[in-house]
C-alpha cells in the first residue's frame, strides 16, 4: 500500500462520528511522504472534527486499509504551506491555487500504523 499511496490521486478516509461513534467516510486529495499523509481542511468540516476528539482513523486506498493516527501540527502556516507545494508538485498548479493557505485552512497530518 505505501507504493500506491506514493501515486494515488486520492483516499478514503474513515473516522468515528465524534457524536455518533458511527463510521463517517469522505474522499480526499493529499500528499504522502516519510509514513505519513498530509491533507489540508477547514477547522469546521465533520472528518477534521472527528478527527480532534478520535485521533485513530482508517485509510483506504482501492481495496486495501491501512490504521492511522492524526498527529498534532504545531507550526501551522509553514506545515500549510509546504503541504500545497506538495499537492502543486502532485497535482498541478492550475489546480491548486493559492486559497488553499489562506487564513483558516488546517494542515493535517496522519501517521501510518503499520505492521512490522
Amino acid at each position: 500500500m505505501i507504493d500506491a499511496l506514493a501515486v494515488a490521486e486520492e483516499i478514503t478516509l474513515e473516522t468515528r462520528g465524534r457524536r455518533t461513534g458511527r463510521p463517517h467516510r469522505v474522499t480526499l486529495w493529499f500528499a504522502y511522504e516519510e509514513g505519513g499523509l498530509w491533507l489540508r481542511t477547514d477547522p469546521d468540516t465533520d472528518w477534521y472534527r472527528n478527527l480532534l476528539a478520535e485521533p485513530r482513523c482508517r485509510v483506504q486506498l482501492d481495496q486495501a486499509n491501512v490504521d492511522a493516527v492524526r498527529e498534532v501540527v504545531p507550526d501551522q502556516e509553514p506545515a500549510l504551506r509546504r503541504l500545497v507545494d506538495m499537492w502543486r508538485t502532485k497535482y498541478g498548479g492550475e489546480w491548486v491555487a493559492d486559497w488553499y493557505v489562506e487564513r483558516g485552512r488546517v494542515p493535517v497530518r496522519l501517521r501510518l500504523v503499520v505492521p512490522l
